[in-house]
């Protein structure tokens, strides 16, 4: 019935309906691999090359529709089978979603068990690339979205953004604070003034003074020359203070002084110089637990926080997601000359499913790498395995030894194409008992 040697691998807790299933296979002519788990099954698509997965849905511990996912986003060429001896139609939605190409409700006849793997075989995955920005997207100097809290985000900014009204913006890295420090200087009448970003942890204590406040000629040694400090170049502009929380207390000390007298003094220098800056600042500390045990001057807080804006991490507002994936494909499709390049709709549901701890950072990170990995289509083979479906790590449970003896014979037999003999002489041991093993 079958010219080629398709593998297949059959996964049913029921010994008996994987025996009845592996002899009408072998009937055939497909080579077939069993599994008894969910996790057994694994090992296999791990070590073995599957062109079709047979699973039943309803096993203990860890059931079919799981392996359906695992498989549909870590092995996504491999076609599935699904077959239950509970019919429901909640069932056969589920096993869809998840990628099943084929339902089958025990008993079936050997006829309709051919018939529906040599459909499976043969279907191909349609793809549709049809993700396009909604009319409701907001694109604000940068700024997109169409989340409650990115409209939040934009009010706040036309309410502040023509006053010199110090402003503190919070949230954990990566959500965009550099971003919205920069809309609220550009959309303000100070626009064309100059925007001047600081990153306080990132200047050495030593020097911290001098940047920000300049210093005189000879004021210390290597000071070969009169320099104009941070804030006096952002003058009638803005000055943005990244991550100030890693700001050392002296340098919090002189900051608090620039806020309330609107000046600075250059190292060296005996008169103050009058600025006229506004402050912006940052964190992804929490500055009121720092200013609990002392880390942050409290003066300089309540300076610093006259108005506030607080971010939200990208997993609780996934409804950005989809402007936000198309914005970066836009970007950098353009950058790397792939005007053209779609992405599947798979990938589509994996970045969507994803919690991105390292927020829009990360996600422009990865869209980047993508892009650069992809010809015409970004399809699952260029997804990184950590967005991946896994299975849930309160579900794998330890091992029979049988089970990690298993495992060990099926990897042996992947080595040696599955030459029975060749790995039963590896493995020492007879055909006979190798058989009885891999049961």
């Amino acid at each position: 019935m079958n010219s080629k040697k398709e593998n297949i691998l059959v996964v049913d807790d029921n010994n008996e309906m994987l025996d009845l299933i592996q002899r009408q296979l072998k009937t055939f002519n497909y080579r077939t691999f069993k599994a008894s788990s969910v996790n057994e099954a694994i090992e296999v698509l791990k070590t073995a090359h599957i062109d079709l997965l047979i699973t039943d849905l309803d096993m203990p511990e860890i059931n079919g529709l799981e392996l359906l996912k695992y498989t549909d986003e870590h092995y996504p060429a491999i076609p599935k089978l699904v077959i239950s001896g509970i019919p429901s139609v909640p069932n056969v939605v589920s096993a869809i979603k998840s990628g099943a190409l084929d339902y089958l409700t025990k008993p079936f006849t050997s006829d309709e068990l051919y018939k529906s793997i040599r459909s499976s075989l043969v279907k191909n995955y349609v793809i549709s690339n049809d993700f396009q920005n909604s009319k409701n997207d907001i694109l604000y100097n940068n700024i997109v979205g169409k989340s409650v809290h990115t409209k939040n985000i934009i009010k706040i900014i036309e309410r502040i953004k023509d006053t010199k009204a110090t402003v503190l913006i919070e949230g954990e890295s990566g959500t965009g604070k550099e971003l919205i420090a920069r809309a609220i200087h550009f959309t303000s009448n100070i626009a064309s003034q100059p925007f001047i970003v600081v990153n306080c942890g990132g200047i050495p204590e030593t020097l911290a003074e001098s940047e920000l406040f300049g210093h005189t000629k000879g004021s210390f040694t290597g000071a070969t020359e009169t320099k104009t400090g941070l804030f006096q170049a952002a003058s009638g502009g803005t000055i943005f203070l990244d991550e100030i929380g890693n700001a050392p207390l002296l340098l919090q000390t002189k900051l608090l002084r620039v806020i309330q007298e609107k000046e600075i003094l250059r190292i060296g220098a005996t008169k103050p110089e009058k600025i006229d800056v506004r402050i912006i600042s940052a964190t992804n500390s929490n500055l009121e637990n720092m200013v609990a045990k002392d880390l942050f001057r409290e003066d300089l807080y309540y300076r610093l926080n006259v108005a506030n804006i607080k971010t939200t991490p990208l997993r609780e507002r996934k409804e950005d997601l989809p402007v936000l994936i198309n914005t970066f494909i836009d970007k950098y499709a353009n950058e790397y000359g792939k005007p053209e390049i779609k992405i599947s709709e798979k990938v589509i549901e994996v970045l969507l499913r994803y919690n991105w701890p390292g927020n829009i950072r990360e996600l422009e990170n990865i869209i980047q790498r993508m892009i650069i990995m992809s010809d015409d289509l970004i399809n699952l083979n260029q997804v990184p395995e950590k967005l991946k479906y896994d299975i849930p790590a309160s579900s794998k449970i330890l091992k029979s030894l049988k089970e990690y003896e298993k495992e060990q014979i099926l990897k042996v037999l992947a080595s040696v194409n599955h030459n029975k003999t060749k790995a039963a002489q590896i493995l020492q041991i007879d055909r006979k008992t190798l058989n009885q093993k891999i049961l």
